[in-house]
């Protein structure tokens, strides 16, 4: 099942460098709307309306969510949360423990097999489909981080390009603009856009909607992480790791986790090793 979001490496089961084709869809995706971006931005209308400070302020903000969204997404997928190189043998079964059949190997608490990576998964939340990588213990706060600054990202973008989406907009009957923001495919097969404008109304819908997932999916895990629960362990009305709060966020993020939002590559050790965990009892 792996192989088929995979792209590039040996065949034959082999375990060479993959690719996952989720994760280059989003890629292109992201390329897609940065080259609408400065279309729109050298073609267009441009920033909207702002003096020279708020311009300084628009790109120096920009800089600051690209590098950490870059920085983030680089960190979850170069992170192997798997249980490949962590040291297993020697540590008995109980407490938790479970045997792994696909990997042939013991497995700690809150772990879980993951058939797309085809590797058990320390502290398991879930396999992210549009990067192609399970979210575990290693790579749990780059991913709330791009979560964060991603709906933030995306919510910029739709602000700068809300100036030549208005005058879209404005171009066509009340009708046709309702339609072009929720079916832009339509307009564009009835000729009642060019493709031009079909890109930019595309666009911004995808932003809108990233955001709105990005945003939804923080809510989601930020609960998850105040109450010290993987997605499994919510599905399941598990709290057995609920340590309160604070200690919960510490747990996730790191000594330093008022930080990590700030810079994806500061340094803020996690105080457990994924393996073994304090219960509440």
């Amino acid at each position: 099942m792996g192989a088929l979001w995979a792209v590039g490496g040996g065949g034959g089961g082999g375990r060479g460098p993959r690719l996952p084709l989720p994760l280059l869809l989003t890629a292109l995706w992201a390329a897609a709307v940065a080259l609408e971006l400065a279309y729109v931005l050298v073609r267009g209308p441009g920033l909207p309306a702002a003096g020279p400070l708020a311009r300084a302020l628009h790109l120096l903000l920009a800089a600051f969510q690209l590098l950490n969204v870059l920085g983030n997404a680089a960190l979850f997928v170069l992170r192997d949360p798997g249980i490949g190189g962590v040291l297993l043998a020697g540590r008995a079964l109980g407490g938790g423990w479970d045997y792994c059949y696909q990997c042939q190997s013991q497995v700690p608490p809150r772990s879980g097999h993951c058939p797309a990576c085809r590797v058990c998964i320390l502290q398991r939340d879930h396999h992210c489909l549009l990067l192609g990588r399970c979210v575990g213990f290693s790579n749990y706060r780059p991913f709330l981080c791009l979560l964060f600054h991603g709906a933030g990202i995306l919510l910029h973008v739709t602000a700068l390009l809300s100036p030549a989406l208005g005058a879209l907009l404005r171009a066509h009957s009340q009708l046709h603009a309702v339609v072009l923001l929720l079916l832009p495919w339509l307009m564009l097969l009835t000729g009642g856009v060019s493709l031009a404008q079909f890109a930019l109304a595309f666009i911004a819908d995808t932003c809108v909607a990233g955001a709105l997932l990005c945003g939804a999916g923080l809510l989601f895990h930020g609960m998850l992480m105040l109450r010290g629960q993987t997605t499994r362990e919510w599905a399941h009305g598990q709290r057995l790791y609920d340590l309160g709060p604070w200690r919960n966020v510490q747990a996730a993020l790191g000594s330093r986790w008022a930080l990590v939002w700030l810079w994806p590559f500061l340094s803020s050790p996690l105080p457990g090793d994924g393996i073994t965990f304090q219960t509440t009892d």
